[in-house]
């Protein structure tokens, strides 16, 4: 199942670690216990992009309706299993973001919004093709143009991204020691000259923080992490990245593994999943009881999760429907509590899913 591994910046030790593979059951719409991933809402027309979930507990859905005349962007408003379609900013949101009931963000292509409670204020979006947004305490972050690692790429693949942070009303590029490609509260998580890196807000600037160097098992060997999530109570750092390596033939193509990442400065544990291969797209969330929830693309289609407990990690699925091959896009945890919601859609779009645990 890969190598477990602990320790400071100073020593690493290895040992193997194995369990039982652990499917959760699929639940019928609306449907579920309190202790297991279910599908709350399920629509074969839609797609759905984005989901965020205010301090309050409102569910925010950004969606299209798929026909054979093309696809209308809608945005879908609710909590437990019932959501209807609210009014939108006016363009297709591509991502969603809170920090309050009465302020929920809205990214576009070429347009953001910001909801007041009442309507929706539209501007013009300027800059890059945004890939994460984030409201932090009072911090408005957008991560754009990030690169995407592909196994079958070129080995001239480089990690990119730009991290900005709305300041009055002008969205500031701010510089970071390392590529960003994820944040949770003070973290950041990406890479720094082809290797996984931490870094962490000072409230002013932000600065790397070190973590032990991933193994080099290969010639030629990258890491990255992907996505991060802190533990509001305890502090606890978990984040998602993986390791690769070029491998087999002529044409460039990488072998490699997904980790996990662990811990608190000086003291991280990382643990190895080779039969999860590359997730490049792999994303985190804490689950508000020490741990977190790692969502990634499983093979044959669908998602899978892992699940960073206190003292294991457990791997499962999430429930479909019959002859549905949804997969999660996006991730969202209402603050201080156990409830989170992921939405989904299958490749070529339709098929959409919204999930719950922990209502």
């Amino acid at each position: 199942m890969g190598l477990l591994f602990r320790g400071t910046a100073a020593a690493i030790a290895f040992s193997v670690a194995t369990w039982p593979t652990v499917v959760h059951a699929e639940a019928p719409a609306g449907q579920r216990s309190a202790d297991q991933w279910g599908v709350v809402h399920n629509d074969r027309r839609d797609s759905y992009d984005a989901v965020t979930v205010t301090p309050g507990g409102a569910v925010w859905v950004a969606g299209r309706r798929h026909s054979d005349r093309g696809s209308t962007a809608f945005l879908l408003k609710g909590g437990r299993s019932t959501f209807k379609r609210v009014t939108g900013p006016g363009f297709q949101v591509k991502r969603l973001t809170s920090a309050s009931d009465t302020r929920v963000w809205a990214f576009g292509a070429s347009r953001y919004a910001r909801w007041d409670g009442k309507r929706w204020q539209v501007r013009p979006w300027s800059h890059g093709r945004i890939d994460r947004a984030y409201s932090i305490g009072k911090n408005q972050w957008v991560i754009e143009n990030s690169s995407t690692f592909s196994p079958a790429g070129s080995t001239g693949w480089k990690a990119k991204s730009t991290l900005r942070r709305l300041v009055g009303s002008t969205w500031r590029k701010v510089p970071t020691p390392i590529v960003v490609k994820g944040l949770d509260g003070a973290w950041a998580a990406g890479s720094a000259r082809g290797k996984a890196a931490l870094a962490k807000w000072t409230g002013t600037a932000w600065r790397a923080v070190a973590i032990p160097a991933v193994p080099a098992a290969h010639p030629g060997q990258i890491s990255e992490l992907t996505d991060i999530a802190i533990d509001g109570e305890t502090g606890r750092v978990m984040a998602v990245g993986w390791v690769a390596w070029p491998c087999g033939g002529a044409k460039p193509s990488f072998c490699g593994e997904t980790f996990l990442l662990s811990g608190y400065a000086g003291n991280w544990n990382f643990e190895a999943h080779g039969e999860l291969g590359i997730q490049p797209r792999a994303q985190a969330e804490p689950d508000n009881r020490g741990g977190a929830w790692i969502v990634y693309d499983a093979k044959g289609g669908g998602s899978g999760f892992l699940h960073i407990g206190v003292d294991s990690v457990e791997p499962g699925t999430f429930p479909v429907p019959p002859n549905q091959r949804t997969s999660v896009r996006d991730l969202a945890i209402q603050l201080e509590s156990r409830s989170i919601w992921a939405v989904g859609a299958a490749p070529a779009g339709r098929d959409g899913l919204i999930w719950a645990y922990g209502r």
